[in-house]
């Protein structure tokens, strides 16, 4: 069997749905030059319960947020190989860059999914923030060096996230990213078994109207009795 290959660059993959499927597939952009770090930021919650009179407590495991991945990419024409730099332009390699990460896509109504690639290491997520810190210009203002500041928020539907954690006790809170097409009564019969829960649901994430869910968008999931 061929070994699959692996890019030695950062791919960053858009996609119009969360599934990240080939048929979903917008495009891709590959960075010029590779992040010399990446924060990869994992957040559990726990529910601190202390007895009366006690000197200690237990911490019960409550949920865990979407994980994050930031890092920085710079853009610069002042390194770029002589032949190249009449080519290359600092503004058209960000504009390129923002159209697959942040901008908003008129048919999703929405930025882009993404998947991160390099490597043996992937990860699914949307824009959290980007920020860009410009260094250098040219003598009539035209953009020569910027570093991006950028951080994703990990994007996975209900079926894989209970998948993965193999569970779906309606003991814990879970915190989950809409899709498109989800559905809040479907969504509590998948963790609570009870689809009329939705209301109790909705009223405790603050949401208008339960039939309007926005894709991207998280709720949380407490314990509740049926």
């Amino acid at each position: 069997m061929a070994k699959k290959k692996t890019s030695d660059k950062l791919k960053i993959i858009s996609y119009k749905k969360n599934t990240f499927a080939d048929a979903d597939k917008i495009g891709e952009y590959t960075v010029r030059y590779n992040p010399v770090n990446i924060q990869h930021d994992y957040d559990i919650n726990f529910d601190e319960q202390q007895a009366i009179g006690s000197s200690g407590g237990e911490n019960k495991y409550s949920y865990s947020k979407p994980e994050k991945l930031s890092f920085e990419l710079i853009f610069d024409q002042t390194i770029v190989a002589d032949g190249d730099k009449e080519k290359y332009s600092v503004n058209d390699d960000i504009k390129t860059f923002k159209k697959h990460i942040i901008d908003f896509n008129g048919s999703i109504h929405r930025p882009n999914y993404v998947r991160l690639a390099w490597g043996d290491f992937t990860f699914k997520g949307q824009i959290a923030s980007l920020a860009f810190n410009y260094t250098a210009f040219s003598w009539i203002g035209k953009p020569l060096k910027a570093r991006a500041t950028v951080s994703f928020l990990e994007v996975v539907d209900v079926k894989a996230r209970l998948a993965s954690e193999n569970k779906s006790s309606p003991d814990l809170s879970h915190i989950i990213t809409i899709k498109e097409g989800d559905r809040l009564p479907m969504i509590c019969n998948e963790i609570y078994g009870d689809p009329t829960l939705y209301i109790e649901v909705a009223r405790m994430n603050k949401l208008d109207s339960f039939r309007k869910l926005k894709a991207g968008e998280q709720i949380i999931l407490p314990p509740l009795e049926k």
